[in-house]
């Protein structure tokens, strides 16, 4: 992995809708009507439980290329359960669907890719946040 260095931007569109910016890349997120927002894009809980989900079926998609297999096919399904005090995700269930002929014997090896994802290990060993307020 190579140090981050592009500037992720976000500003709020309206009410609870903010608009995220990452390279020339445009993602809405708001919340639920039911909490407050319009709905115009997934919460921000959603989008991080996405991320997971997205980084891990790309490093079972490179597995299956380290192994000659193909990837076509590869689902992952994620549910989530949120708690309180404070205020987080407590759990994250994840079902994982492999292509069609994936060796069995290989299924073990997937498990273990989970340690190769970047947002998984972030999510294990949470990273120092330093906000600023500007003037």
């Amino acid at each position: 992995w190579r140090c981050v260095v592009d500037l992720i931007t976000v500003t709020q569109k309206e009410n609870q809708e903010f608009v995220v910016n990452v390279r020339k890349h445009e993602v809405t997120s708001d919340m639920s009507v039911a909490d407050g927002g319009q709905d115009h894009g997934p919460q921000p809980v959603e989008l991080m439980v996405g991320a997971l989900g997205a980084c891990l079926g790309k490093a079972i998609a490179r597995y299956c290329q380290t192994i000659k297999c193909s990837s076509e096919g590869i689902a992952l399904y994620l549910a989530f359960q949120l708690a309180d005090d404070p205020k987080r995700v407590a759990s994250i269930t994840i079902d994982v669907e492999l292509p069609e002929g994936f060796p069995e014997e290989r299924k073990a090896a997937v498990k273990r890719i989970v340690h190769s994802c970047p947002v998984h290990n972030t999510l294990c060993n949470p990273p120092e946040i330093d906000l600023e307020i500007n003037d």
